[in-house]
């Protein structure tokens, strides 16, 4: 559907009504065709990671970055020291919590967020 609707950098007066018009029932292509094509068999890297996927199950026996990120939520919430925190010092800046490692921010939306600290969060060293 993207490189359907993708102008290809085409000056066009209105995107709006060129959106308009590839989208009209008489223009979309078949939803059978497009049903029919994802049902292909898999060929190259997908093949082998659709291969691994099912090898893991739906639980799967590790799943890094899931672990990762709810592991940092999860200290978060109960206000513990992150793991890895005696490696790095604290930065001592007063913003920062020494004990979480995390600062009061302002979100995008104008709320205020907790997130980690930059300079001395373990999991923000690399």
């Amino acid at each position: 559907m993207k490189a359907y609707l993708d102008l290809g950098g085409a000056a066009v007066n209105s995107a709006a009504a060129v959106y308009a018009h590839r989208l009209g029932a008489d223009e979309l292509p078949d939803p059978v065709v497009f049903r029919e094509a994802a049902r292909r068999p898999l060929e190259g890297t997908d093949a082998v990671v659709d291969g691994w996927m099912q090898l893991a199950g739906p639980s799967g026996p590790h799943r890094p970055y899931q672990d990762s990120w709810g592991r940092l939520e999860e200290e978060g919430r109960n206000g513990s020291r992150p793991q890895g925190w005696e490696r790095v010092p604290h930065c001592g800046d007063a913003d920062c919590d020494e004990v979480t490692r995390r600062r009061d921010v302002l979100g995008h939306d104008g709320l205020p967020t907790t997130t980690l600290c930059q300079r001395c969060h373990p999991a923000m060293r690399f």
